[in-house]
């Protein structure tokens, strides 16, 4: 177990891929959580459909984050 994480290069590597997964993963319930809670609005209320803007500016929030972090990942980890 020691010798796992002995090695610099691959610590980094391992704590990148959790870094990128934890950030993937919480866009990806954020995006599936606005969406739920819109679908369901409309279901409720018909006339909700003209939020759609907003809905589509807060996703765009959401993935704007998760490419923030591919970035950091990315670029200046290493």
């Amino acid at each position: 177990m020691v010798e796992l994480f002995a090695d610099a290069a691959s610590s980094l590597a391992i704590s990148k891929g959790i870094m990128l997964g934890v950030a993937f993963a919480a866009a990806a319930l954020g995006l599936g959580l606005v969406g739920s809670s819109y679908m369901k609005a409309l279901g409720r209320n018909p006339e909700a459909g003209k939020a759609a803007t907003s809905v589509v500016i807060i996703a765009a929030m959401i993935e704007v984050t998760a490419l923030l972090a591919f970035l950091l990942g990315a670029f200046l980890l290493g």
